[in-house]
């Protein structure tokens, strides 16, 4: 059995000294402020709105401070981590395309997982070759804290991935599967600047699919939704 975690991003520049956790069946979700600016320039933090943009813009299982995302582990070659970008394939439906290569599993990027089944995955998200957010840290059997999410569910909502990529580049995986995608802005933070990663950045996302959960009865994919 896998622990699945889920946290919401600390947005760059400010890290709160206590964090607001809940528990929901081995996952928790941590709420953190924002710096806002007053009427006369200074810096302010407002809880309501970390909030409101933690929703609005996902979660990340691990959370790297920004001093340890430039000391965090780099990858080499580029976003691309060194495999030729002409090896990389377009997601179907994508626009700015989600660019990915599997590089252990090939799947293609159709069928695989249906929407609104449960999955387990361990990601490592990178920007400019360091890593921001991983779920490989930890002590659990897989090596770290898998997240789990809904497939197809809104990014941010409960129960969705953090960032909308996740439900594009999760498209034709089987588990076991590990695919690296090229994720433009409009798939990741957006306009929204996170920890190191500024406005309207591309970052680089490792998925492996771990596990898809089963309905205990029928063995079939529990939660399944025909399209």
């Amino acid at each position: 059995m896998f622990t699945i975690s889920e946290s919401v991003v600390v947005p760059r520049r400010h890290r709160p000294g206590r964090a607001h956790k809940r528990s929901d069946r081995c996952q928790s979700i941590a709420a953190s402020a924002v710096n806002t600016k007053n009427n006369s320039g200074e810096n302010t933090v407002d809880l309501a709105l970390g909030r409101r943009i933690a929703l609005a813009t996902g979660v990340i299982g691990t959370i790297l401070t920004p001093g340890a995302a430039r000391a965090g582990k780099r990858l080499g070659g580029g976003p691309t981590g060194g495999i030729p970008l002409e090896n990389f394939v377009p997601i179907p439906g994508t626009s700015p395309p989600i660019l990915y290569y599997d590089i252990k599993g090939a799947s293609g990027a159709t069928g695989g997982v249906p929407k609104g089944a449960r999955v387990a995955v361990h990601y490592d998200l990178k920007f400019r070759n360091i890593t921001v957010g991983t779920s490989r840290q930890g002590a659990g059997v897989t090596g770290g804290t898998p997240i789990g999410f809904t497939v197809g569910a809104p990014a941010g909502t409960s129960g969705g991935p953090f960032i909308k990529a996740f439900n594009e580049g999760i498209k034709g995986m089987g588990v076991g599967t590990v695919r690296r995608l090229l994720v433009p802005p409009e798939y990741a933070y957006g306009p929204n600047e996170v920890l190191e990663i500024p406005a309207n950045a591309s970052v680089t996302l490792d998925i492996e699919l771990l596990s898809v959960a089963k309905d205990p009865i029928t063995r079939g994919v529990k939660g399944a939704v025909a399209e």
